[in-house]
C-alpha cells in the first residue's frame, strides 16, 4: 500500500475488496473445518475461542473486541499496516467462524480418524487459500499480524523470532484458556 488508506489511487479497488472478502470467508471456513474435525485452529483463534468460552461471551464479539484493541495500538504505532482488508478481516473472521460452526453442528458428521485427517487437509487448504487471496490484495494485514512488524520496526530483532515468540505466547494463553489446540495449530 503506497499511502495509508489512499483509496483514490488503489488500482482495481472493487476487485481487491472482492478478493479480500473471499479470502476472509475461506480463512473462516478453513478454520471452522479444522475446528469441527478437532485438529486445532490457528493460535490467535484458539486463544480467543478459549477465553470467550471461559468468560461466557459470544466468540465473534470477543474476537472483534480483541482485534479492535490491537488495531488501536497498531494505528498509533504504524497505521500503514492497516487498510480496508484489515477491517474486513477484523470484523468478518470471528463472526464467520461462529456462523460456520453453527452450520456444521446441524450436520451429522463422523468423528473418527479418517474424518479428522480429511478435515485437516481440507481445512488447511481452505485456510491457506484464504490467506493468500487476502494478502495478495495488499489491503492491510489482520490486527494480530501487525504486531510482529511493529515490534521489528522498533527493535533490533528480526521478524522470524518475534513472530515465533508472538505465536508461542498466544498458544500458551490458548492452552491455559482451554482453546482448541491440535495438529493444525
Amino acid at each position: 500500500m503506497a499511502r495509508w488508506m489512499d483509496l483514490r489511487h488503489t488500482y482495481n479497488l472493487k476487485g481487491k475488496l472482492l478478493f479480500s472478502c473471499i479470502g476472509v470467508v475461506c480463512i473462516a471456513l478453513g478454520t471452522t473445518v479444522c475446528r469441527v474435525g478437532n485438529v486445532g485452529v490457528d493460535p490467535f483463534t484458539a486463544m480467543n475461542l478459549g477465553v470467550s468460552a471461559r468468560i461466557g461471551m459470544d466468540f465473534g464479539t470477543y474476537q472483534l473486541i480483541v482485534n479492535f484493541v490491537i488495531l488501536v495500538f497498531v494505528f498509533f504505532l504504524d497505521k500503514h499496516l492497516i487498510g480496508l482488508g484489515t477491517i474486513i478481516n477484523m470484523v468478518g473472521v470471528g463472526y464467520l467462524i461462529q456462523f460456520f460452526t453453527w452450520a456444521f453442528d446441524l450436520l451429522p458428521l463422523p468423528r473418527d480418524l479418517v474424518f479428522a485427517a480429511v478435515t485437516l487437509v481440507v481445512g488447511t487448504l481452505l485456510f491457506t487459500l484464504g490467506v493468500s487471496l487476502y494478502l495478495k490484495t495488499r489491503m492491510g494485514v489482520a490486527p494480530i499480524d501487525a504486531i510482529a512488524p511493529v515490534i521489528v520496526a522498533r527493535t533490533r530483532f528480526s521478524y522470524t523470532p518475534v513472530r515465533m515468540a508472538q505465536d508461542i505466547l498466544v498458544t500458551v494463553v490458548a492452552v491455559l484458556a482451554g482453546g482448541p489446540i491440535g495438529v493444525f495449530t
